[in-house]
């Protein structure tokens, strides 16, 4: 073989590796919290090797912050995380990938009302630069929409429509559309499936779901340009199983399922793009998997080396 032929073998052959490495989905888990000091501690996780790099960010702030979600990643590649001060009002800060303070948070609100919610339903709708949260209470009575809108400096309530059994969670489909589920009775077997358009100002009807288990706590998610549902068995909490919503007709799809994670209705899981990324434990070690949605196949397992916070104030895979 002679040296051209050499040369084009290792240019072929690092095309492959780049393409290959950058085709397992995000490259890294990033965990933040604040500790005592009213300073941002961030662990590093890296998907393909494991390793968990720890470090205190060179971040000051003036009054003490709550870190409440990891909401996205901007246009610049930087994080954005919603960030509550001690009088419960919502604020975006805008940090770099390498921990550095782009924008401190202008604050809104608070929403003064009693009410229950779940994390997951914290959804950014970067064009309106708003946040959305479904919970159980409104302003006025039963469930509703608090919205945080940081354009304008203002705060709103909506009341939804829905029975009040169970909390609703939801997800925000990045353009117009925020995706409603709602477990209808006690047993956790019976759901309905509808949306609040931004579009119109509208709620529109809810549907009864169809393929979902009985006994099922649900959390939805939008990603991939789809509607997923986290499910656990009620009966068995460390089995995990996703499914992929028809929004029209309001059926549900296996996608990926887990019979034992490991962790008791954990909620260490991400989306980016088309690739879901979990958290398991076995044995006693943590394992971080990635998960192709396209083919619904694992296309990376890893186990993390090192500790790390399993309950941190925000965290996102980028």
């Amino acid at each position: 073989m002679n040296l051209k032929l050499i040369l084009l073998f290792v240019v072929a052959c690092s095309i492959y590796y780049v393409v290959s490495a950058t085709s397992l989905g995000p490259s890294n888990l990033y965990l933040y919290s604040v500790n005592a000091n009213n300073k941002i501690e961030m662990t590093v996780v890296n998907i393909a090797s494991g390793v968990a790099t720890k470090s205190v960010l060179p971040i000051k702030f003036q009054h003490d912050i709550t870190l409440i979600k990891f909401l996205g990643v901007d246009s610049n590649q930087n994080f954005l995380l919603l960030a509550m001060n001690p009088r419960d009002a919502y604020g975006i800060i805008t940090i770099s990938q390498a921990g550095k303070l782009v924008t401190g948070p202008s604050y809104v609100g608070p929403i003064l009302a009693d009410y229950e919610w779940y994390a997951t339903s914290l959804q950014y709708d970067s064009t309106r630069n708003a946040v959305y949260l479904v919970t159980s209470a409104s302003n006025t009575q039963g469930p509703g929409m608090f919205i945080y809108d940081f354009a304008n400096s203002s705060t709103s309530a909506l009341n939804l429509t829905m029975p009040d059994v169970n909390p609703p969670n939801g997800c925000f489909d990045g353009v117009n559309n925020y995706y409603i589920m709602d477990i209808t009775d006690k047993d956790y077997s019976q759901f309905e499936l509808g949306y609040y358009s931004f579009a119109d100002n509208q709620q529109h009807e809810s549907l009864n779901v169809t393929g979902i288990p009985a006994n099922s706590d649900t959390y939805l998610y939008c990603a991939n340009k789809q509607v997923y549902t986290v499910v656990y068995n009620t009966m068995a909490p460390k089995e995990m199983t996703l499914f992929l919503m028809d929004v029209q007709e309001a059926t549900a799809t296996q996608s990926f399922h887990i019979p034992n994670t490991g962790m008791m209705n954990s909620l260490q899981l991400w989306f980016s793009d088309n690739y879901f990324v979990i958290l398991t434990s076995s044995n006693k070690e943590l394992f971080i998997t990635t998960v192709d949605l396209n083919t619904n196949q694992v296309v990376l397992s890893t186990q993390i080396k090192g500790k790390i916070n399993l309950q941190p104030q925000a965290s996102g895979v980028f």
